[in-house]
């Protein structure tokens, strides 16, 4: 792949990227602050298959603080997601909605006072890394490809329901992520659709997990919100271990498959 191909994408990703944050300081919306986070996860995954090689030393360290600025809109977005948890399970907890709406607030009066001195990281940050960007060879990036998928399929050949599955929906979608600018010479088929779907509903689990923890303890301690949390996420269980089955092959099967196939 050439680097003016690569550069190009980067360059690309980061405008939507500084322009999402840009959007978010200016009119607060949440869509903007959700926009930017997934810009970051795509940046970082360009510079983890760029980093694969030898060539591309440091490129995650120097990434470094456009990841902190993601860590502190991430405490918002947590901020803002219980907030709607809360809603959709109907919590009837003054206490636990009035935490959540002031340490939403808080955080987010605190994020766009530094607003100024993020976007001066942000474009020290690029200048740094787009000299340091430079050509991926093609059978490189189709190996690692071809290797990845290998290994979380086997990491996912009679997996447990742990962190495990939350480490590997992040491998799935550094492949994902890169697969705009990666499709054309990849030798391999990568079935997107497909993994897809999987990630999503490894994202599912992972979320029901993380709010049944948060209803079960104080001071919220709703058990016909936990109970109800439970039964959907055994659904979501289900569905994963339906996905999953014969993985690498679905994965690299490129064909449209029947929608009961998959689901």
């Amino acid at each position: 792949m050439k680097k003016k191909e690569e550069r190009r994408y980067f360059d690309k990703e980061w405008k939507e990227m500084k322009a999402s944050l840009k959007a978010y300081l200016q009119q607060e919306q949440q869509h903007d602050l959700h926009q930017f986070r997934i810009q970051v996860k795509k940046i970082r995954a360009f510079l983890i298959l760029s980093e694969s090689t030898e060539h591309h030393p440091k490129l995650i360290k120097c990434f470094k603080p456009v990841k902190k600025i993601f860590k502190k809109a991430g405490e918002i977005r947590n901020a803002y997601i219980n907030i709607e948890l809360g809603k959709t399970y109907k919590i009837q907890n003054d206490v636990y909605l009035s935490h959540q709406q002031e340490l939403q607030s808080q955080t987010s009066t605190r994020f766009k006072a530094n607003g100024p001195k993020y976007l001066k990281k942000v474009n020290a940050v690029y200048k740094a890394l787009k000299e340091k960007i430079k050509s991926i060879n093609n059978v490189h990036i189709s190996l690692f490809y071809q290797n990845n998928l290998q290994l979380i399929a086997s990491s996912l050949a009679g997996f447990q329901f742990n962190e495990a599955l939350h480490t590997n929906r992040k491998l799935l979608k550094v492949l994902i992520y890169n697969h705009k600018l990666t499709h054309p010479v990849i030798a391999t088929g990568f079935n997107e659709r497909y993994l897809d779907q999987v990630q999503t509903a490894i994202g599912n689990w992972h979320d029901h997990v993380q709010a049944i923890d948060l209803f079960s303890g104080n001071p919220i301690n709703d058990e016909t919100a936990v109970a109800s949390l439970k039964k959907q996420n055994t659904k979501y269980k289900n569905r994963l271990t339906r996905l999953t089955k014969d993985l690498y092959n679905q994965a690299t099967t490129t064909a449209e498959l029947p929608i009961e196939q998959v689901s």
